[in-house]
């Protein structure tokens, strides 16, 4: 979301550079699904990826919605560790950073949602 934010005379201001004025705003959630005609999913599953922050969503493309399998975790994490900050602690840190025995790293925001997960 700090892409949707930028600060103007200590006011935060809408960025609009997702789309139209006054729709949807989008972004990671995990959603039951109500009713579908899709082969892969049924009524009650859990579904984790980018939808809109609505009640309700009818969901037309699939190419960013993952089937939640393990549901004995808490269905949270799929928003924190097993989500966005989660994939991005893990590509960023292990395959970006690449860190050998001996280096160390500073990590300037350790209390963000993925610094913490990094530390």
């Amino acid at each position: 979301m700090h892409g949707r934010l930028t600060v103007r005379t200590h006011e935060l201001v809408f960025v609009n550079i997702f789309g139209e004025y006054m729709q949807v705003m989008n972004g990671f959630e995990v959603v039951e699904v109500l009713d579908s005609r899709h082969p892969n999913f049924k009524k009650g599953d859990l579904i984790w990826g980018m939808t809109g922050f609505e009640e309700y969503t009818l969901i037309i493309t699939l190419e960013s919605l993952f089937k939640i399998e393990h549901t004995d975790v808490p269905v949270s994490y799929y928003t924190g560790i097993l989500g966005m900050p989660g994939l991005t602690t893990y590509v960023g840190f292990h395959e970006i950073c690449s860190l050998k025995k001996g280096e160390y790293v500073f990590i300037s925001t350790a209390s963000d949602a993925v610094g913490q997960l990094v530390g």
